[in-house]
């Protein structure tokens, strides 16, 4: 999503009937995990933070139990950056099998089928069809954000316990090894949430390098 989202566009036929613009693949990208919660609905914001939760206790019960590798601790801000970087990247891939299971697919089915029935019909779609193809529309529309708020909490989640276990905390990183300002399963949590919140975009930019340069 972010983890975040693995969300396909809508189907152009349902925004040409609907009358509505759907996020493309050019729009996705950008999409936020604040933006996307001013859409989701309660059940999908309660679940991704509930995720961060359990990464949390989990990551504080690595800590409590000594458990923990010792701190890393990157020579310069540009080490903590790159750091950052593979980390994220390590935790998008985790993630990505995952994807399958979070919310939206129903709903995405259930347009694409709505599309097809009514561009079958001889004669043009109905009022009640294009109706219900903006209603599905919409409903394509929350299901993504679900997702993208979802699979932030997931990735979070499991940054925090892999921050937790490997040593690496932002907070501690950037400010010195003597630094003591915070508990580091509470700066687990914050490199928990840091990653968690750039694996989306990261995982834009996996794809977009994967596919290779559009065609013109």
């Amino acid at each position: 999503m972010s983890v975040r989202e693995r969300a396909t566009a809508s189907p152009p036929e349902a925004d040409a009937v609907a009358g509505t613009t759907a996020p493309g693949p050019d729009q996705e990208p950008g999409r936020s995990v604040v933006a996307a919660s001013q859409q989701a609905g309660p059940g999908a914001v309660v679940a991704g933070f509930g995720l961060i939760a359990v990464g949390a206790a989990a990551g504080w019960l690595i800590w409590r139990s000594g458990a923990s590798a010792a701190k890393i601790q990157p020579e310069d801000t540009t080490g903590v950056f790159l750091t950052l970087l593979v980390f994220a990247a390590a935790v998008e891939r985790i993630v990505e099998p995952f994807s399958r299971w979070l919310p939206g697919r129903a709903a995405e089915a259930a347009l694409s089928r709505t599309v097809t029935d009514m561009n079958s019909r001889v004669g043009g779609p109905t009022e009640a069809e294009q109706a219900a193809v903006a209603v599905a529309t919409a409903k394509v529309a929350r299901a993504k954000a679900n997702r993208t708020i979802v699979a932030w909490g997931l990735a979070s989640g499991l940054a925090t316990v892999a921050s937790s276990a490997g040593g690496f905390y932002v907070l501690h990183a950037v400010a010195g090894a003597d630094w003591n300002g915070v508990a580091v399963w509470v700066d687990a949590v914050v490199t928990g949430v840091m990653v968690g919140s750039g694996t989306k975009p990261l995982h834009d930019l996996i794809t977009r390098a994967q596919n290779g340069p559009p065609s013109p």
